[in-house]
């Protein structure tokens, strides 16, 4: 850009000498010389916006990338984040898109894009990343670029421990992996050693074989509270992950159901839930005695009335 300037600037001296002489007078051209100052200059070409690529892996997560901070690196490799489909975007109006979670600071176009990126994402992995310990995230173009014209944008996944947790570190594509029976990547059970309000509700994955206090029941769409109200641990979300919970485990979903298990909900950080992503997953809780083995389908004798 700066190199394009500098032409432009020279190019105004030229003609402003060129008239000064033609003011003061006619003056012969030189041999070889048709006084046409810009005939033999090729076009500036039309910019060339970046784009991401799909099937590249990356050390860096983000929601918005230029292409100064674009670095992929193979997918064999240790990475954060597999950027699985790259899509193109209408021109809706953009808004300034604020990193630090204000709902109404998102670019309005990012809600078409989860919606395409969900499809893509789960067709992509074998089934929906909401039921592993997947973490998408849709990424676009910097304010600068947008206002350029640039439209794309990418799907990028990435691996957590937990629902809510930090991306960790992982080798390989994770292409086709929620099709593999017990791949790793599926939503299990957990250890669970605190839980309230300000408490990071489940920690460390484990087999289900294993004694522990959580395991992953399902999911549902909140299509009534908002996100604040979701966030305040509300009695609402309770009462339809327990209904979750009862169809899971094959029992009833009647008042008994607060005496054989709790239930424990995780959701998205409030921009993914601005653009869309109002998903609930559900866990079956119980800490006393612990749970063991799999509840699924174990009807009431795996979760019986708890007296005391």
């Amino acid at each position: 850009m700066a190199r394009r300037w500098g032409v432009r600037a020279r190019l105004a001296a030229l003609l402003t000498a060129a008239s000064l002489i033609t003011t003061a007078g006619c003056v012969p051209l030189t041999p070889g010389v048709d006084g046409d100052l810009v005939d033999g200059w090729a076009a500036f070409d039309e910019p060339v916006h970046f784009t991401p690529e799909a099937g590249s892996c990356h050390d860096d997560d983000r929601r918005v990338i230029d292409w100064e901070s674009y670095r992929p690196v193979g997918c064999v490799q240790v990475h954060l984040v597999e950027t699985v489909h790259v899509g193109t975007l209408g021109d809706d109006p953009a808004v300034p898109f604020d990193e630090d979670g204000a709902a109404d600071g998102l670019i309005p176009a990012r809600r078409a894009a989860r919606a395409e990126c969900d499809r893509r994402v789960n067709e992509f992995l074998g089934g929906p990343w909401q039921t592993a310990r997947l973490r998408m995230t849709v990424v676009t173009p910097s304010d600068a670029a947008w206002t350029g014209g640039a439209r794309w944008f990418g799907c990028d996944v990435g691996v957590v421990d937990s629902p809510g947790g930090p991306l960790v570190l992982w080798y390989g594509t994770i292409e086709g992996a929620l099709d593999v029976p017990g791949h790793p990547l599926h939503l299990t059970c957990y250890d669970s050693a605190a839980v309230g309000v300000d408490d990071e509700p489940l920690t460390e994955p484990l087999d289900c074989d294993t004694a522990h206090q959580a395991e992953f029941a399902g999911t549902y769409v909140e299509d009534k509270l908002g996100y604040d109200e979701v966030e305040s641990n509300d009695e609402r979300v309770h009462t339809r992950c327990r209904k979750v919970v009862a169809d899971y485990a094959k029992v009833p979903n009647n008042g008994d159901l607060q005496y054989r298990v709790g239930t424990i909900y995780t959701y998205s950080d409030v921009l993914d839930w601005a653009e869309g992503d109002k998903t609930i997953r559900c866990f079956a809780w119980r800490a006393d005695p612990l749970l063991t083995g799999s509840v699924r389908d174990g009807g009431t004798s795996a979760l019986p009335i708890q007296y005391q």
